[in-house]
């Protein structure tokens, strides 16, 4: 990424739209296009080594972190905590069944609705891709001092807290 390009074309568009500009809200720029490169970079990762996509590896990661012992949630928790409509969370349970990452088990309380289980090729899978996609992160932010990384994440987070 050409970042002095990025940098200049900050301030075109500073100069020649003084009305946008009355703040200095260019701060959003370099972290929408940080956001991006990352994203982006995760998605070739699991969809080239792991024939996943992203909401796929956050259905899975959700099982492990929210579904106690045995990984399991209803499809309604699982959509409330990803943010997720449950017509398109339906599409990715169906996807991670033919996978045989999920399995839908009866639920005890609601003979209506099935819940979602982690398999164990699922855990394995899910293990695998989140290592390898923390390790990418990661490797962004190796350019920081460790000093720079935990001033970064007290800012970050000062901004998240502020709104």
């Amino acid at each position: 990424m050409d970042v002095e390009k990025l940098k200049e074309g900050i301030i075109f568009h500073k100069k020649n739209s003084p009305k946008t500009y009355k703040k200095d809200i260019d701060l959003g720029v370099p972290i929408f296009v940080l956001h991006k490169n990352i994203i982006n970079g995760i998605d070739r990762i699991l969809n080239k080594k792991y024939e996943m996509t992203n909401i796929e590896l956050d259905v899975l990661s959700s099982l492990v972190l929210g579904g106690g012992d045995e990984c399991i949630l209803s499809p309604t928790q699982l959509y409330d905590r990803l943010v997720f409509s449950s017509g398109g969370m339906t599409k990715v349970l169906k996807k991670l069944e033919l996978k045989e990452f999920i399995t839908r088990v009866e639920n005890s309380e609601d003979k209506r609705s099935k819940l979602v289980k982690l398999t164990s090729k699922g855990r394995e899978i899910c293990d695998k891709a989140l290592k390898e996609v923390v390790t990418y992160e990661c490797q962004y932010f190796e350019c920081l001092e460790k000093g720079e990384k935990e001033n970064l994440k007290s800012i970050l987070f000062k901004v998240l807290e502020n709104n």
